[in-house]
């Protein structure tokens, strides 16, 4: 049978079909999990230090070498960068 002609000779049946469907959809969208901004996180820790007045090479020796150091056997650290620079570390 058509769905035009089953529709004409049975309402009911076609009423209740559409409404079953309806509310299972609704109930199904309302379980639904809609995350639109997931949780991003970025696991960094930046240490800036300062030694005024001094030439980027003495920043480096005695500020950041020792920091790297000390920062280098925290344990799940994968990676870690350092930039001396004039006064600042």
């Amino acid at each position: 049978m058509p769905i035009p002609e089953t529709s004409v000779r049975r309402p009911v049946t076609v009423l209740v079909a559409a409404l079953a469907v309806t509310i299972f959809g609704l109930l199904a969208a309302r379980r639904l999990a809609v995350d639109l901004l997931p949780d991003l996180s970025y696991p960094t820790v930046t240490v800036e230090t300062e030694y005024p007045d001094a030439a980027p090479v003495s920043v480096e020796q005695f500020v950041t070498r020792p920091v790297e150091e000390a920062v280098g056997v925290i344990p799940g650290v994968r990676e870690m960068r350092s930039v001396s620079r004039a006064g600042r570390s």
